[in-house]
């Protein structure tokens, strides 16, 4: 990736060669939220003089990106877009210019972190959530409603010595860098990596949570002593000794944006899938040409009416075919998925499904 400096220069003068692959912008066919315009917004408000009530309105173009990485795909120049706009975010907050709908969000965040963490301890045993591990699972946000379901599949192909992450923390941390508060995600990286230190692997359930550990984390000077995975990577190896019981007859797999564009996870989840399912179903624009959920960046959050669009555009193919079960190696896909007459698996949750005893 060129610097941001050159990046921005970039976009400005570039003939919007990616302008059709922005999910957002296509939901919402305005010029002024393209990956281009938004980076020529960001290229004024970072060099011009700019009144304060206009630097706020222009500063809403920043939170209209899920960073899905769909636009860096077909840059010419590799230009990052989601990152180069999630920093134009933390401008936005330092000059008081903010997103409405995410005031008081760290707070708000920190509450739902804890909350879930709290639910895991609750549900899992103890001997099973221990502060020190070979390998410890970090369910995530929605980590209430899938820890068991994978401590199952866990100890069904051999690897019942994987435990669950012990700690006051469910989540990464990306919900607070998406929201440009970067002081907040350097404490919290700091936490975890505390939190953390006794695990020699993390197996992370949330790709962009995984996302930030694996890179985000030394960026801001905080390396973790314990190697990241994602849950798709970890089970890769066991897939051959997976004792499916209950195969499901047809699926269509998603490609979450930060498991495939921005860690190149591809093939590991399909491989899981094709021992599972009888037929696996490919949506028409997959892999690193897939389609965003609209969950990514906040967007449910800043743009709630443009992420549904983007939710219901991806869910097109689902609903005009007689296969209505969709399978995702991401908790928020899910969520942004599971549309009216559809029915969305995590990944895990379809796999212990698959190998439940008869």
């Amino acid at each position: 990736m060129p610097d941001l400096e050159t990046s921005l220069t970039y976009c400005t003068y570039c003939p919007k060669l990616c302008r059709h692959t922005c999910p957002v912008s296509n939901a919402e066919p305005r010029e002024s939220i393209i990956p281009q315009a938004k980076m020529a917004t960001l290229r004024q408000l970072r060099t011009l003089a700019i009144p304060n009530e206009t630097r706020a309105e222009m500063s809403e173009a920043l939170y209209a990106c899920s960073g899905c990485g769909a636009c860096t795909e077909f840059c010419r120049h590799s230009v990052e877009t989601g990152p180069a706009l999630f920093g134009g975010r933390a401008d936005a907050e330092r000059e008081g210019h903010g997103h409405p709908t995410l005031a008081g969000f760290a707070e708000r965040w920190e509450l739902h972190s804890r909350k879930t963490a709290g639910e895991i301890a609750a549900q899992v045993p103890r001997e099973r959530r221990l502060p020190e591990a070979r390998v410890a699972f970090m369910p995530g946000c929605d980590g209430g409603q899938i820890a068991n379901r994978a401590l199952a599949l866990f100890d069904r192909i051999d690897a019942s010595y994987v435990t669950i992450t012990a700690g006051e923390h469910s989540c990464g941390g990306y919900p607070i860098l998406a929201a440009g508060l970067p002081d907040r995600f350097r404490l919290h990286a700091e936490r975890m990596a505390v939190a953390l230190a006794g695990y020699s692997e993390v197996v992370v359930n949330c790709p962009s949570c995984a996302f930030v550990m694996k890179g985000e984390y030394k960026k801001f000077g905080v390396p973790l002593k314990c190697k990241i995975t994602n849950t798709s990577e970890f089970l890769e190896p066991f897939i051959e000794r997976m004792p499916v019981t209950r195969p499901e007859p047809a699926v269509f797999y998603h490609d979450p944006c930060y498991l495939g564009r921005q860690q190149g996870v591809y093939d590991a989840p399909r491989r899981a899938l094709e021992k599972s399912v009888g037929t696996l179903h490919e949506f028409s624009q997959s892999r690193e040409n897939a389609e965003c959920s609209g969950g990514g960046g906040l967007l449910p959050l800043t743009m709630p009416e443009t992420s549904e669009k983007i939710a219901e555009h991806r869910l097109k193919e689902v609903r005009a075919s007689e296969v209505r079960t969709v399978v995702t190696g991401c908790p928020t896909c899910k969520r942004r998925l599971g549309g009216e007459g559809v029915r969305v698996l995590d990944l895990v949750e379809h796999l212990a499904n698959a190998t439940d005893p008869l």
